[in-house]
């Protein structure tokens, strides 16, 4: 890969990344910002046929349920 490529691709990640961070600032300062803190219960659902594979999606399940063991087991997620 040429130095002018690796150039190339990193500014390209800049702006992405530019436009990640306005976008999250922009949802901050939204009124109606959900504290998911605050609720009695999250339910997860997991939807198969986004096009990531069933592969992905029955490990990205197994992942999430390891992840939030405790709080599955407390109640707090479903």
């Amino acid at each position: 890969m040429s130095s002018g490529a690796i150039e190339n691709a990193c500014e390209h990640f800049g702006k992405l990344l530019e436009k990640q961070i306005e976008r999250v600032e922009r949802m901050k300062k939204q009124v109606d910002w959900l504290d998911y803190k605050t609720l009695d219960k999250i339910i997860v659902g997991i939807l198969g046929g986004d096009g990531i594979g069933p592969f992905i999606a029955k490990d990205a399940e197994r992942v999430l349920k390891f992840i939030l063991k405790e709080e599955v087991e407390s109640g707090k997620i479903e």
